[in-house]
């Protein structure tokens, strides 16, 4: 009997020893990934070429999202306060020092004459003020970047993680500020100037 519990003593022993290995080695394996993931994302930015792909809208008044449920099927594309946007087209793509933006909007429009009838933020051109910093501690990189279209003043903010996951915050003189959940990816098109 004795030699059964000094059996079971010392496997009990032998695998919490080898669990705490195991633990270990996730832990430095899962560091080891945020950190590629994190100058794979880095690369992408400092190459100046790359494009936010929206899948959720984020609208700031509740008002929108509670009209959205009263729409045949509003339920499957309003959830939670956010619009599902997945199926629409939708981008903010950067090439350099110019910027080709869609994205659609829900929110309130304060200046309608100022802002023209595009269903949605659009822009096509130039930027100004971009400046990126990067939060080498919490792997975390901040974006932001000016566009001054005809009537509209935007600013973007965008605020990106290790593996790219972002949040867009898009502020306008004319309209409500609103948020975009999605990811960035390498762009595939050069940018023409209008």
């Amino acid at each position: 009997m004795k030699k059964f519990i000094l059996l079971l003593v010392f496997g009990i022993f032998i695998s919490s020893s080898s669990f705490s290995q195991t633990r270990a080695e996730r832990k430095q394996a899962k560091k080891e990934r945020i950190e590629n993931q994190y100058s794979e994302t880095k690369a992408l930015i400092e190459s100046g070429n790359f494009k936010f792909e929206a899948k959720w809208a984020i609208p700031l008044g509740n008002d929108i999202s509670n009209l959205g449920l009263s729409i045949p099927g509003g339920s499957a594309i309003f959830q939670g306060g956010r619009v599902d946007i997945s199926n629409n087209s939708n981008m903010v793509s950067i090439d350099g020092n110019n910027a080709d933006v869609y994205l659609p909007y829900f929110g309130r429009v304060f200046f309608p004459k100022r802002v023209s009838n595009e269903r949605g933020i659009q822009y096509k051109g130039e930027i100004e003020d971009y400046t990126v910093d990067y939060n080498e501690k919490k792997k975390i990189i901040i974006l932001k970047f000016k566009a001054n279209s005809p009537g509209d003043f935007l600013k973007f903010i965008y605020r990106i993680n290790y593996g790219g996951s972002t949040t867009l915050t898009v502020n306008s003189t004319n309209r409500q500020t609103i948020s975009y959940n999605g990811r960035l990816v390498q762009n595939s098109t050069e940018i023409t100037k209008n």
